[in-house]
């Protein structure tokens, strides 16, 4: 709405002059500023800028030079691809996701069909190698327990998995002296 109540001007200086006037947060509106400009960019005019940012993701401005770590969710890697993709909680009750008997609910099929497409996009985003994960044991509605590997893990032909297990190593306990 600070865009109507700007003089006329290029699209990105009056985007500039709006993101000013709104106070708040320096570097939540220095991160808006970048979007919104890049946005701008390609916007022929306000109401092509207003459908870009209804239509745009985190994903969208995802920088495939930058040197670092990007963790997202199954959902937001749609589209995305990456040199190497780790896959991780593979354990039934988390992927896919089930209240279980605690709950009281039963599987939906449709949902769990759901969470399937999602893990084979999720696995499909590795472009060179993709590590699957899961742990033996976790901490799980207060309390540490033995979690099954999930059903998804079954559907992959052996011939394409290379088993490894991690063995946890614990510091030995060390007794520090006050002289």
């Amino acid at each position: 709405e600070a865009l109507a109540h700007q003089p006329e001007g290029a699209l990105p200086d009056r985007l500039a002059a709006a993101v000013a006037q709104a106070g708040g947060d320096p570097a939540a509106l220095a991160e808006a500023r970048h979007w919104l400009a890049a946005l701008a960019q390609d916007a022929a005019d306000e109401t092509a800028l207003r459908e870009q940012v209804a239509l745009s993701t985190e994903a969208d401005f995802w920088d495939p030079r930058a040197d670092r770590v990007s963790l997202l969710t199954m959902h937001a890697a749609k589209g995305l691809e990456f040199p190497v993709v780790f896959v991780v909680g593979l354990e039934d009750g988390l992927t896919p996701f089930s209240w279980g008997a605690l709950g009281g609910d039963t599987p939906d099929p449709a949902a769990e069909a759901e969470e399937r497409r999602l893990f084979y996009v999720a696995m499909t985003r590795a472009k060179d190698r993709l590590f699957l994960s899961r742990a033996v044991q976790r901490a799980w509605r207060g309390q540490v327990r033995t979690m099954p590997p999930s059903p998804f893990l079954r559907a992959i032909p052996a011939e394409l998995v290379v088993e490894e297990k991690a063995e946890r190593r614990r510091a030995k306990p060390q007794q520090f002296s006050l002289f």
